[in-house]
């Protein structure tokens, strides 16, 4: 753009905004960002507020959760998954919608577009996907709103608060525990072990990251020697470029044959990426 200098994007510092760490601080967090923490928005559904709040908070718990497997690794998803604040946004407006629209809310519907839509629309591995409506399950179910306090866990540390204000629910979440136990993502507890292994590790590579490369001796190698000689060794092994013309003449474009297009557009871009 002529009124945005690309410059300042290529000297700029990129920022990202990482879930916070924890059921407890993912849980405050999406009671403090917005929509949630609008009163309006908040206080939106007029006669329906016990079913509102509790489904919210329900749904509030399950996007915590769901970001927290992903510290198990392998044993919290086959695959790891970018759930972010997004999804909750758009399943917290749809709900709210819902409620509001209908004399009894339609679960069904509520937890095919949570679950198979905004969440599961990111879920690539049909045994994550299972996992992860089985989950929403537990949290969009008629218990929640009818046991003023429907637990979460079997221990019954994490449960759904009875119907009060925003800055009571506020002021609940606070009080959950730091560390959460495993028996909350149905879990056992030596299940423990993996995750923090994996942060420990994950710990030691990025402080290995910051340190400077520097070479043990005077006949070292720079930094800058090795990185070209990795770069030339990859552009070694690659392969050689496709021939377009004969292609073109092999998979001639027909009506019978509309991929052949598809194909030889595919050959091109792949000769200017190792160009």
């Amino acid at each position: 753009s002529d009124k945005f200098p690309v410059t300042v994007l290529q000297n700029g510092v990129k920022m990202t905004n990482e879930p916070p760490t924890g059921l407890r601080q993912n849980l405050l967090q999406s009671y403090l960002s917005d929509p949630i923490s609008d009163p309006a928005f908040f206080q939106a559904c007029p006669g329906k507020e016990l079913i509102w709040e509790k489904l919210l908070f329900g749904l509030c718990f399950f996007h915590a959760l769901v970001q927290e497997r992903r510290k198990f690794g392998p044993l919290g998803w086959n695959i790891p998954y970018g759930f972010n604040e997004s999804d909750l946004r758009i399943s917290v407006r749809q709900l709210q919608m819902f409620i509001n629209e209908y004399e009894e809310i339609p679960l069904d519907a509520t937890t095919y577009l949570t679950g198979q839509c905004n969440y599961g629309g990111r879920v690539t591995d049909d045994w994550d996907r299972r996992c992860l409506m089985n989950i929403l399950s537990n949290f969009y179910t008629t218990e929640i709103t009818s046991d003023p306090k429907y637990k979460f866990s079997h221990s019954g540390v994490y449960y759904s608060p009875p119907k009060s204000s925003y800055e009571d629910y506020v002021e609940f979440i606070k009080e959950l525990p730091m560390n959460q136990l495993p028996e909350v993502f149905g879990m056992d507890d030596n299940v423990d072990i993996s995750k923090e292994l994996q942060e420990t590790r994950l710990l030691f590579d990025s402080i290995l990251l910051t340190q400077s490369q520097r070479s043990g001796g005077g006949s070292g190698k720079k930094t800058e020697d090795t990185l070209n000689e990795i770069a030339a060794d990859i552009l070694s092994k690659l392969p050689k470029n496709f021939d377009l013309e004969a292609a073109m003449v092999r998979y001639p474009v027909l009506y019978a044959e509309s991929m052949n297009t598809v194909l030889v557009q595919e050959m091109e871009r792949f000769n200017r990426l190792s160009d």
